[in-house]
């Protein structure tokens, strides 16, 4: 039987949740993860310490999962796992089944005007922009339209489509983003106020903003500086990239509203002189 034939048959007894996340995580190429700096004596998989850190978890806690002592699962933590080992919707669902018992609820989409603005002229316009990576995204930062180098730069997008989440949620995106609290969660945290102020309506935003300032203790600290940002169009931001290790980039961020979706965003990534 084949490692997700395994993963989707939760009712085998003789498989552990141990013994699938072992697996998972010894077969993951490490270069794949962006930034994460390794100590040379490891050319495969990861380490349950690294694991742990890129799932925000202490060593100890999750060891003891592996050997089958923890059983306080949340979905976000799940959630957390299924990206940090890259498993597909099949793995994410048989991790669920093996956790909790229950299949994962559906991935969040984005807001169904916003997913009109993407028609086959709107995506030969994001695939214009290659070698940048090039998204639309949805008035809550919810991506629903990209180029291939975006997908390339930032793998973290079929698994949590949704960049602020990931961003404040998903302790790897610390590795990537350069700077994290100042240049990227700052300015982040900032835009999402102005956006709240802007469409104070909206259902997406507000449960966007409980999510993250309920999920990240310093997300919190930094809210209550009231920073209020409209937009980054022109910043310059630095990232690491998957298969770079942690090599640094420095990036343009440039962001422009289609007409047809005023609440949706087009931002392209320059390469930065």
């Amino acid at each position: 039987m084949s490692v997700i034939e395994a993963a989707g048959a939760a009712e085998d007894p003789a498989e552990s949740l141990g013994d699938l996340l072992r697996c998972w995580r010894g077969r993951l190429d490490p270069q794949r993860i962006p930034g994460l700096v390794r100590d040379g004596r490891r050319s495969s998989g990861l380490s349950q310490r690294e694991v742990s850190r890129l799932t925000g978890v202490s060593d100890r806690w999750y060891r003891e999962l592996e050997l089958g002592r923890q059983a306080n699962f949340s979905e976000d933590f799940l959630d957390r796992l299924a990206f940090t080992l890259r498993l597909s919707d099949v793995e994410r669902h048989g991790l669920y089944l093996r956790a909790i018992g229950r299949a994962p609820a559906p991935r969040g989409g984005a807001d169904a005007k916003a997913i009109r603005a993407l028609d086959g002229p709107m995506q030969r316009l994001l695939d214009s922009q290659l070698p940048h990576p090039a998204y639309l995204s949805d008035e809550a930062w919810t991506i629903f339209g990209h180029n291939q180098p975006q997908a390339d730069w930032f793998p973290w997008i079929p698994y949590e489509p949704n960049l602020m989440r990931w961003a404040f949620l998903y302790p790897e995106a610390r590795e990537q983003l350069v700077n994290w609290r100042d240049d990227w969660a700052r300015p982040f945290l900032a835009q999402i106020r102005f956006a709240c102020l802007q469409l104070p309506g909206s259902e997406p935003l507000k449960q966007l903003k409980r999510d993250i300032l309920k999920g990240n203790p310093e997300a919190r600290e930094i809210w209550d500086r009231h920073e209020v940002i409209e937009h980054p169009d022109g910043h310059e931001r630095r990232l690491r990239l998957p298969y770079h290790g942690d090599r640094e980039i420095a990036v343009n961020i440039m962001a422009l509203t289609p007409l047809r979706s005023s609440t949706a965003r087009f931002i392209v990534l320059q390469m930065a002189d």
